[in-house]
């Protein structure tokens, strides 16, 4: 199949360039993986294999144990001599010594002798069995056995692990620790292994390196990404290096891609590769090297690129944190794991649709979380990074399907590795409840939604928990006949501010105020507060969806004023006044109450919180 090659008409800066042709998913993966990657080989220290793929078959020199051995801790002698023992008629032998750790035995077992060993230690000439402490008693210089040992009983023979010439790893392993041990046993201090280096960089004046001492200035923003990327390449088995930042100039850019393709064996870099007129990697790309591709008809994703850079490969992503490690995932992971033997590794999971989902039309990754067997939609947008840290992975939606049912069965693609939480919790936000899911003995997985929210979903089977706002003269968000209480908590609610004098609201309309997104019941509550203050009209400078983001607002003098929990205001040394309280309640439908690990959860809440428990 022949593929038109997409240029750029222009190559000055001002130019915009229009999507004009949009190759499919399947397209540009074939045309990706149609031009394979190529792994080179080096040799590392043990301590530095972990996650390698293997590039030789290891074969041992040596037996392994190397030596007729003792498996556990007792008397070797000779198995023959000990056919007639009984509990009630023991046969006496002679103990003549002991075998030290890791030395050579300087005895030899003659007929009616004995000799004590440890587990591990070397069998001495003459013995082929060991009889076990649990089944013998001493006696000055004389031993009883009271029953009999078969040969070899109790030893390990040299050998008999692994012998020597046997193949113990074949090549295209994924070392981990169990064959590390393994390739230790053997004496490897060095491995060879595939090595796929792989080249990784952020484009943008407005990045800056997390860690940087001066902090973030107007219009500026941690780069994510080319953290990200590295830790998903080590994943797939490549080898990241880093790059950094390129700057939004077309002969540093174009400096800094060739340096990199110059050491490596893949190139990534993400942002700048839409079409607006300020993204110019694509431009880059085509003066330096070539352009493949430059746009995929897929959500998120549409302005990947794909070409060459000094004639290594070259895949640009888009900038946005959640896009990027999709598209990551669905063209060069897969290119990277061909190259190093991977492929059987990449991980999925399936489970059932938490919600119904709605298509757009186009191919679309939907992001999501996986709890409990239910797959759970998290996606508020490719730029949030909120999306980022709460998905486990992605749902291919084909263009062809508009609607995907609640309960329908799913395939995820993950990012990675997925710790599994034993509980969903779901609705208001509460600081109290990071410090009790610490204090839990397993992983839970908490979703922000809202007291109304996390009611519904408690209610249709998917959280197992719903958290729920009760305030005295507002009616009940959940449905008393599926739901039943199972314990909660009384928390005191203020107004917060720097300055003590803002307090008392007077003038609170001209104040920067920090709401509560409506899906809260804080924004519900927080409204009757100003009601009834006589404050009906106050507008607000932003909508919080958490009590540490209200506190972190005000201390950072991005909001006059806030309304939140006692403990956030505490937590952020804010001045603070009381104004309402609620009640934080735990909801479960009766199926779920008897779990394990909800009886687990109610005791750690009772233990921590119990001059407020309800």
């Amino acid at each position: 199949m022949e593929l038109d090659f997409i240029s750029v008409s222009q190559r000055s800066t001002s130019m915009q360039k229009e999507f004009h042709t949009l190759l499919s998913l399947d397209e540009a993966r074939r045309v990706v993986l149609g031009r394979p990657l190529t792994a080179s080989f080096e040799t590392v220290p043990l301590e530095r294999a972990a996650g390698r793929v293997l590039a030789e078959r290891v074969a041992s020199g040596i037996d392994v144990p190397g030596f007729h051995r003792a498996a556990m801790d007792g008397y070797a002698l000779r198995s023959s001599e000990t056919v007639e023992a009984r509990e009630d008629r023991p046969i006496a032998f002679s103990l003549i010594g002991r075998v030290p750790m890791g030395r050579a035995p300087e005895l030899a077992v003659g007929e009616g002798e004995a000799v004590e060993v440890s587990t591990g230690s070397m069998m001495p000439a003459g013995a082929d069995a060991v009889v076990m402490v649990e089944h013998s008693e001493v006696d000055g210089s004389s031993l009883l056995i009271r029953r009999p040992v078969h040969f070899g009983e109790n030893t390990h023979r040299a050998g008999g692990d692994v012998a020597m010439g046997e193949t113990v790893l074949p090549a295209g392993r994924r070392l981990s620790a169990r064959e590390i041990g393994l390739l230790a046993a053997v004496g490897r201090r060095d491995v060879r292994v595939r090595s796929l280096k792989v080249a990784v960089a952020s484009s943008g004046n407005e990045l800056v390196p997390p860690g940087s001492g001066s902090g973030l200035s107007p219009g500026q923003i941690y780069d994510i990404n080319s953290y990200s990327i590295a830790a998903a390449v080590e994943e797939c088995g490549g080898t990241p290096w880093i790059w950094g930042i390129l700057p939004d100039d077309c002969d540093r850019m174009a400096e800094g891609l060739l340096a990199m393709a110059e050491e490596s064996d893949l190139v990534i870099v993400s942002g700048s590769t839409s079409a607006g007129v300020g993204d110019m990697v694509y431009r880059v790309v085509e003066e330096v090297g070539e352009v493949v591709f430059h746009g995929i008809n897929l959500k998120p994703g549409k302005p990947t690129l794909f070409g060459s850079v000094g004639e290594k490969p070259f895949i640009g992503l888009p900038g946005y944190p959640t896009s990027a490690l999709t598209v990551f995932g669905l063209l060069a992971a897969p290119a990277i794991r061909s190259a190093v033997g991977t492929e059987h590794l990449a991980p999925s999971a399936t489970g059932r649709l938490a919600r119904p989902v709605r298509s757009e039309g186009r191919r679309q990754m939907l992001a999501v979380a996986v709890v409990g067997g239910w797959v759970y939609p998290v996606d508020k947008g490719s730029g949030s990074i909120t999306t980022l840290a709460a998905a486990d992975g992605v749902v291919d939606i084909p263009s062809s399907v508009e609607l995907l049912d609640r309960g329908e069965e799913v395939t995820v693609h993950l990012f990675g590795d997925v710790q599994k939480a034993s509980l969903l919790l779901e609705g208001e936000d509460c600081p109290r409840l990071e410090t009790l899911f610490a204090a839990l003995p397993f992983p839970v997985r908490f979703v922000p939604t809202g007291s109304r929210c996390g009611a519904i979903s408690a209610e249709d089977g998917v959280a197992d928990i719903a958290v729920v706002s009760r305030s005295v003269g507002l009616d009940p968000v959940w449905d008393e006949a599926v739901l039943e209480p199972i314990g909660g908590y009384r928390r005191e609610l203020v107004i917060m501010a720097k300055d003590p004098e803002l307090l008392e609201l007077e003038g609170i309309e001209e104040r920067r105020v920090l709401g509560w997104t409506r899906d809260s019941e804080m924004s519900r509550i927080f409204g009757r507060v100003l009601e009834e203050a006589g404050h009906s009209s106050v507008g607000f400078v932003g909508r919080a969806r958490t009590h540490a983001a209200v506190a972190g607002s005000v201390k950072a003098d991005r909001a006059d004023l806030g309304f939140a929990a006692q403990e956030a205001a505490e937590e952020a040394s804010l001045a603070a006044m009381k104004v309402a309280e609620d009640e934080i309640l735990f909801f479960a439908r009766p199926d779920k109450i008897d779990r394990d690990a909800v009886r687990t959860f109610l005791e750690s809440l009772g233990s921590l919180l119990k001059s407020d428990v309800l």
